[in-house]
This record gives C-alpha cells, sequence and structure tokens, in this order.
C-alpha cells in the first residue's frame, strides 16, 4: 500500500506515450483547522467554505527524522497496542491509530464526537509498542526520536467473519485522500480517493490530504459507522461524510461538498486506483505461451442510464493510454477482478482471486460527463498504475460549492446484473501479421453467465471504427461459455478499438465487449 501511494503523490503522469517524474516542493508545518467548532456534518461543511477563501497551507508533516529514515520492513515493526483502541469493548467498531513514517508522513486530526460534543483525540506515543524497532542513534532520547508529532491515519476494525474470534480490518485512510475498505473473505487491492485533480495531463497532479476525520462514536448494536473528514488542497477545499456498512459486500456511503479555491483543467470524481501487469490480454501469444496474471483489478465495468452494460478488458500499455466514455447520468462505474481462479495468478499466496471491485453507483445524478479511464505501463508491482473517474462536462467555478453522492459497494465479482444477462470474460486480440503497417488482429471472447441451450437465433455483433472484421463464428465451449471470434485488418498501425456483443431478436444478451489494442 505505501509503495505506490508513495509513488502516486511524489511522481506526476504526463503526456499520452510517457511518464514524467517530477518532486513535490518542500512541505512546511501549517496549524489545521479548529477542530472545536465541528459536531456535525453542517459544521464541516461551513468550515471546508471558510477554508476555501483562505489562501492554502500545507499540511503538517512528522517532526521524527528517525521515523521518516525507517525501511518499510522496520517500520512493520511498529504496532498499536489493541487495548488501547477506541470504543475497545463498547461496540464492535474499534479504531486503531497509524503512526506516520517512511512513506506517510503528513499528520492529520482526530476527533470523537457523541452527543453534540466533540473530543479531540490526542497523540500518545505509549499506544505503540515500539519494542521491534532498531537501536537508536546512540545520544538519542527515546521520546526525541520516536514522537512523531501526530497520527498519519486510522483503520477501522470488525468482526466481519464470525468465525473468527478477533476482529478484521473493514476500512482505513492514510495518506493524501486514499481509503480502502473490504467486504467478508476479501483481501486488499485497490483503493478509492476523495477526489483527482489533474490526473494524467503533462503537469503536475494535485494531491490533496483529508487533514482532519471525526469519528462518530457508534451506539450499541450499530450497523453502520459515520466518519467526516475535511480535504484541503492547493485548489480544492471539501467536506465528507462516510457512511461505513460492513457486509459480505462493505458499502461505503459518500456525501461531499467540494469548493474549488481556483480553476482546474480536470477535475475527477469518485475516482478509483488499481494494479495491473499481466492479465488475459498477455496469456495468449501468437506462438501459444502464456504469462501467469498479476492484477488487482482486470476491467472497467460501465451501466448507462439506458441500462447498457459496457466491459472494457485492462492491458499492458507502453507509456500513459487515457481513453474517454460519455455518457449523461450513467448508473455506474467501476473497476472490477472478475478473474477468481487463483491458480491462473503468478502468486498464488498472494490471493489476487479475492481482492474485490470497487463498484460506484450515483446517488445523486451526476449528469453530462464521462468515465475516464487511465492506464500506465509498468513493471513494478507496488505501483498503482490504473486510475478511473468521472469527469463532468463543466467542472464547478470557483467558490461555487459542488455536491457529490453516491455508494462504492467492494463486490466480489461483478455488481448486480440483469437477469440472463452474459459477461466477458477471458479475452484477447493476437497480432497476426504487420503488412503493409496494416496490423491483422485475431479476437477471442468468452462469454459466461448465459442460460445453457442451443444457439437458435443467437447473433453476434461485432465492429470497429479502425477497420474491417471478419464474420464472428460462435460456439459453446466445454465449460459452457459461449465464444465469439473474429479477425480484425486495422487501417491504425498503432491503434485498434472493437466491440463485440450477442443479441436475440434485436436485443442484446450480454454486456458489450469494448477492447482497445496497442502497439
Amino acid at each position: 500500500m505505501l509503495n505506490r501511494r508513495d509513488f502516486a503523490k511524489r511522481f506526476i503522469f504526463a503526456g499520452t506515450s510517457s511518464v514524467v517524474l517530477s518532486h513535490f516542493p518542500g512541505l512546511a508545518s501549517a496549524a489545521a483547522p479548529s477542530r472545536s467548532v465541528v459536531r456535525d456534518f453542517g459544521e464541516l461543511k461551513a468550515v471546508a467554505r471558510d477554508l476555501a477563501a483562505r489562501p492554502y497551507d500545507p499540511p503538517r508533516v512528522t517532526t521524527s527524522a528517525y521515523l521518516r529514515n525507517l525501511t518499510p520492513d522496520q517500520f512493520q515493526q511498529i504496532r498499536f497496542l489493541s487495548d488501547r483502541a477506541l470504543w475497545r469493548g463498547q461496540s464492535d467498531f474499534e479504531v486503531h491509530y497509524l503512526k506516520p513514517g517512511v512513506y506517510a508522513n503528513d499528520l492529520v486530526e482526530l476527533t470523537e464526537t457523541a452527543n453534540g460534543s466533540a473530543r479531540p483525540i490526542p497523540y500518545d506515543l505509549s499506544d505503540f509498542d515500539l519494542s521491534g524497532l532498531p537501536p537508536l542513534p546512540q545520544g538519542t532520547a527515546l521520546d526525541d526520536a520516536l514522537h512523531a508529532g501526530g497520527f498519519a491515519g486510522f483503520k477501522v476494525l470488525y468482526p466481519l467473519h464470525e468465525e473468527h474470534h478477533w476482529k478484521d480490518e473493514l476500512i482505513v485512510f492514510r495518506g493524501a485522500s486514499y481509503f480502502r475498505f473490504l467486504g467478508r473473505h476479501q483481501q486488499y487491492g485497490l483503493s478509492a480517493r476523495g477526489i483527482a485533480i489533474n490526473t494524467a495531463l503533462p503537469r503536475p497532479e494535485e494531491f490533496p490530504d483529508f487533514r482532519s476525520f471525526w469519528l462518530e462514536r457508534p451506539e450499541a448494536g450499530a450497523q453502520s459507522l459515520r466518519i467526516l473528514a475535511l480535504l484541503d488542497g492547493p485548489s480544492v477545499c471539501g467536506a465528507y461524510r462516510f457512511t461505513v456498512s460492513p457486509d459480505d459486500e462493505t458499502t461505503v456511503e459518500v456525501e461531499a461538498e467540494l469548493i474549488l479555491r481556483n480553476e482546474v483543467e480536470k477535475f475527477g470524481c469518485a475516482p478509483l486506483t488499481s494494479m495491473y501487469l499481466y492479465g488475459d490480454a498477455e496469456r495468449a501469444t501468437k506462438t501459444g505461451g502464456a504469462k501467469p496474471k498479476v492484477h488487482d483489478s482486470d476491467g472497467l465495468f460501465m451501466r448507462l442510464s439506458d441500462g447498457k452494460t459496457i466491459w472494457r478488458p485492462l492491458a499492458k500499455r507502453r507509456g500513459v493510454t487515457v481513453t474517454q466514455h460519455f455518457a449523461e447520468n450513467p448508473m455506474g462505474f467501476g473497476l472490477l477482478q472478475r478473474e477468481k481462479d487463483p491458480d491462473a495468478f503468478a502468486t498464488p499466496d498472494k490471493r489476487y482471486h479475492l481482492r474485490p471491485g470497487y463498484w460506484v453507483e450515483p446517488l445523486d445524478a451526476f449528469g453530462k460527463g464521462h468515465v475516464q479511464l487511465v492506464e500506465i505501463g509498468s513493471e513494478d508491482v507496488d505501483f498503482d498504475n490504473i486510475g478511473a473517474f468521472w469527469v463532468p462536462d463543466e467542472p464547478p467555478p470557483p467558490g461555487t460549492p459542488f455536491r457529490l453522492h453516491y455508494r462504492l459497494t467492494s463486490v466480489h465479482e461483478n455488481p448486480p446484473m440483469p437477469a440472463e444477462m452474459g459477461y466477458a470474460k477471458n479475452s484477447h486480440i493476437i497480432p497476426l501479421d504487420f503488412g503493409n503497417k496494416r496490423p491483422y488482429l485475431r479476437a477471442a471472447v468468452q462469454f459466461r453467465g448465459v442460460p445453457q441451450g442451443d444457439l437458435e437465433g443467437a447473433t453476434a455483433r461485432v465492429s470497429s471504427p479502425h477497420g474491417q472484421t471478419t464474420p464472428p463464428l460462435l460456439k459453446r465451449t466445454p465449460d459452457g461459455a459461449l465464444e465469439l471470434t473474429f479477425d480484425l485488418q486495422s487501417d491504425n498501425a498503432e491503434r485498434a478499438e472493437t466491440f463485440a456483443w450477442l443479441e436475440r431478436n434485436g436485443q442484446p444478451f450480454t454486456e458489450t465487449w469494448s477492447y482497445l489494442w496497442t502497439v
């Protein structure tokens, strides 16, 4: 988690063919906004509006050089003492505090709210077990070396699994505006963010921070937890309310009011980030060789306002590839992990098959805009090289509140699908020939979730804006999937986009498979 979050925060994406690396300027200490006035979401929105009218101050950072210079393995030896957890023994929910160091050095304020009152949570070095750390430099006092000056974030634990005799991690906030959450029998993979500002542009991306959190004490037997957060960055401020409901597929309801300090070129809402190195697109080759899969997500799924569903498989890219999928009031989008066979992955012990997808479902209409997918070439498993977010056609003008209301769900494989609607899985395109600078490609798509039966009346449809396709062939595979194959002669030597779906009597009974092949 820390390696790729730090990479993302220190470096920027640029252009469409390469990654430009640029360090952010040094961070100065600055006083955080007062938290004593915040007891509910309405008061927090007032604080955010006031903050947006003032010049930006960078977040405070830890004063401990010792913590900043630890190796990741050394840093992992710092243990929070579970008996010091907030609400320990009082609720199924409990909060563990996270210490700064190594990659996550920005500090956040934590406050507990209950019954109309607010209690700041003080930083206490004795909340942590430090016995596994290496010896301190000679002549250095313990308090001087390890007193970080504040928290880097927090995580919430909850008994997700009744068969366990302990509580499981439910959600964690740490670093910029990143957070991750889990349902039952899921393992951490992709992340969500509060907002994405100027992502994948030829200039530095902004990474606003959640600067302060207010944790609402849950009532006895509560089935959900509310968290307030104040976002602050060079160009944007915002008030957030998260309602976390643990379940087989945990949901996080997000309510946000954002105010821009100045104009931005790209305003990415409900952003998701993930990792993809190898998958279906890389397994099949002209010579028949195959690479095991390595990814936290394997595709972008979208449901449009008319109910049409689109699946865009991820692929290994060179440099940076940005695609836009225009829509008005979409019903949802998300990065999913459809591959659930542990043996398909390079390292089954990493349990990639248990990584969830995150499904974004607008609760207030998003309006006109597009879902943007960012794919960055990478060989680093610790680098989030995939991004997806909603970009409104008209970003809010500076000083005007902009409201977002959506639900995130940690889905196991797919969000709820229409009855008997097939979905694409195990698909690829193989370049067969590059004669006359016109790539000749072969595509194979398997649709699953289609009821067994004959194929009478079923029609395979394919199209491409970049060339000519051969008549598709359709057959039932031994394991019950419907496999569609066709060839494409591309007019473009560097890229070719193609679409495929199945229909009966003019009505689709599968989602639309949408694939972009690039050199």
